[in-house]
């Protein structure tokens, strides 16, 4: 649970020990009150601010080392793959999955090794999306199948509520944004013009879908340790795919007609009407529910008016041609500032570092691509470089002094709550 809390509850949970403490020894509460207080948190979420540190240590070192087992023993089969046979191939992964699985279970629920433990069964998973890809090579399945992505999602996605662990959680859906993506060339494979119209839109619904749905995780405690992944992904896939939305050449067959050419199947077509009516049904979830639990509309409103915004930016752009390769890109650029600036106030007024780091590193990446995007063509190229290069130094040292004092804010007005 401590591991999925946000900054403000984190510095809550440092102070409430000796908070109940003191109200106790000034007759403010009883001793019962203050036992049943404590009752409600679990000793990890109670633990001094340097144990929590050193249980994030803990499962850095812990996920590192999966994931380089993981590439190791990867690695190997794929080396020594061709010299086996059959059967002895099959059998080799599935020990290699059930014995990492096992010990993982057995270090997290038996010995409390919850850390280790979970790394073991992000090591199982990197073990099984491995075999899932060689094994299909046994059948003459083509590497870049798009069922094998979906079937290593398939497999692992039932742990991210299973084993609460948030390396697992970016795993999981991560590897949902693959599956799709991989499955997205088909769909759009008899369309000639427009792909990456279609495909950053396409994404940008998706992104928005995950925030939606971290978002409305957030307001139900029992998935509230599911939330922030989603809101992470979500938040920093819907973004990715607006900036790819501000460049004007992205939409360079304006000038050819219609900029979307051809049909895309059925499937894309009902996916991402779907995707769009769930994020609506769930932005209007999420408001009702936190409506229901803390009076008034408040920031969570705004938000999701914000995401629904976003939402209808992404299927107007690929449905109506405006004729022209520039009002387009106008728009997302607009469309992107805005965006960046609330999730800079968002994340202030929620105590949330994770979003203003998301926030103030996209604003650099957009800086940077706008001076390169419109100056290439003017400059000679060893003045670009150099003037990029004091850009880049002089940005860097006023977005982290920037940084440093919003933070410094969100830490100050979390103490004094």
């Amino acid at each position: 649970m401590a591991e999925n809390a946000s900054g403000g509850d984190e510095r809550f949970l440092e102070r409430l020990p000796g908070e109940l403490s003191r109200w106790e020894s000034d007759g403010i509460i009883t001793a019962e009150q203050s036992q049943a207080i404590r009752a409600r948190y679990s000793a990890s979420e109670l633990a001094p601010k340097s144990y929590r540190a050193r249980g994030r240590l803990v499962t850095g070192l812990s996920v590192i080392g999966s994931v380089l087992v993981g590439l190791g023993v990867i690695l190997f089969l794929a080396a020594n793959w061709d010299g086996i046979d059959r059967w002895p191939k099959l059998a080799l992964i599935l020990v290699a999955i059930v014995f990492a699985h096992g010990l993982g279970y057995y270090l997290r629920y038996h010995r409390g090794y919850i850390r280790v433990g979970s790394a073991m069964v992000l090591l199982a998973c990197l073990i099984y999306g491995a075999g899932v890809h060689l094994v299909g090579q046994v059948y003459n399945v083509d590497v870049n199948d798009p069922r094998l992505m979906l079937f290593w999602f398939l497999g692992v996605f039932p742990l991210v509520y299973i084993v609460k662990s948030q390396p697992i959680q970016f795993l999981g859906v991560g590897l949902f944004l693959l599956a799709v993506g991989f499955r997205l060339p088909g769909w759009i494979d008899e369309v000639s013009r427009g792909e990456a119209v279609l495909g950053a839109s396409f994404f940008l619904i998706l992104g928005l879908l995950l925030l939606a749905v971290g978002r409305m995780k957030e307001e139900i405690n029992v998935l509230r340790p599911y939330s922030e992944v989603f809101q992470l992904v979500g938040l920093i896939t819907a973004f990715g795919a607006v900036f790819a939305l501000t460049f004007k050449d992205i939409f360079d067959s304006f000038d050819k007609g219609l900029y979307i050419q051809g049909e895309t199947g059925v499937e894309f077509r009902v996916l991402i009407a779907v995707a769009g009516a769930l994020t609506l049904a769930l932005v209007l979830a999420t408001v009702w529910l936190h409506r229901r639990n803390e009076e008034g509309f408040t920031l969570n409103g705004i938000e999701g008016i914000a995401i629904a915004i976003l939402l209808t930016a992404a299927y107007v752009v690929v449905t109506v041609d405006t004729g022209g390769e520039v009002f387009y890109a106008i728009l997302f650029n607009a469309l992107l500032a805005i965006a960046l600036l609330g999730v800079l106030v968002s994340g202030y007024m929620r105590g949330r570092e994770s979003w203003v780091n998301i926030g103030l590193a996209f604003i650099s990446i957009d800086i940077f691509s706008r001076y390169f995007e419109y100056s290439w063509d003017l400059l000679d190229r060893s003045l670009i470089f150099v003037v990029a290069g004091v850009v880049l130094l002089v940005g860097g040292y006023l977005v982290e002094r920037g940084r440093q004092m919003m933070l410094e804010r969100i830490r100050t007005a979390g103490a004094s709550r």
